[in-house]
């Protein structure tokens, strides 16, 4: 029973966010803008969700994959009403339906390796989200001439990123793991951006 209210919690999450995306894409002003176009920002609920449920590692995952998958089917069928039209399982929701599974899986990880004291893996789990902001900016430094009406929102990305890092690593930010960690998942990051939106 327990396990289910955290399913039904980690949907109503997802759906919210999946909503408001959609809503900020429409209102929020230009600079403001990234909060509601940044595949990052999904993220957050998924990774936190898990973090604070300190369950196993599946149920970590699991959790991180519903949330996800809410933040999906949210914003595409209420673009759907929105829009005035059906909605249909058309390419867009297949492939990030599909990210979804992926990152919740990466991500849910993480949540649970960032609770593990002794874990090798710990480093790992908690530069997650910080290396996911900073790897966003950075494909927009590298995809700049796409994004030269938007630059203070590039930035911003990167300042996110690194005060994540600064705020979840409060006690280790100059620790060498740490700090190696963070700039690999970053890179790592970087590649998988730019084969995310190179494919669509």
């Amino acid at each position: 029973m327990k396990s289910m209210k955290k399913y039904i919690l980690a949907i109503i999450l997802g759906l919210v966010v999946g909503v408001l995306t959609l809503v900020g894409q429409k209102y929020l002003p230009m600079n403001l803008n990234f909060l509601a176009n940044s595949g990052a920002v999904w993220l957050i609920p998924a990774f936190l969700l898990s973090y604070f449920e300190k369950g196993n590692r599946l149920q970590a995952i699991a959790t991180s994959i519903v949330c996800l998958l809410g933040c999906v089917y949210g914003y595409y069928i209420f673009e759907a009403v929105l829009n005035h039209h059906a909605f249909t399982l058309a390419r867009g929701t297949l492939l990030w339906s599909g990210v979804a599974l992926i990152a919740g899986a990466v991500f849910g990880s993480g949540a649970f390796f960032a609770n593990q004291e002794n874990s090798k893996l710990k480093y790992f789990g908690m530069n997650l989200l910080p290396a996911v902001f900073t790897a966003e900016g950075l494909d927009n430094v590298i995809h700049i001439k796409d994004y030269s009406h938007m630059v203070p929102a590039v930035i911003m990305k990167i300042i996110i990123g690194v005060i994540l890092y600064l705020v979840i690593n409060r006690k280790d930010v100059i620790r060498r793991k740490n700090i190696i960690s963070y700039v690999v998942i970053t890179a790592l990051g970087v590649v998988a951006f730019a084969v995310l939106f190179g494919g669509i």
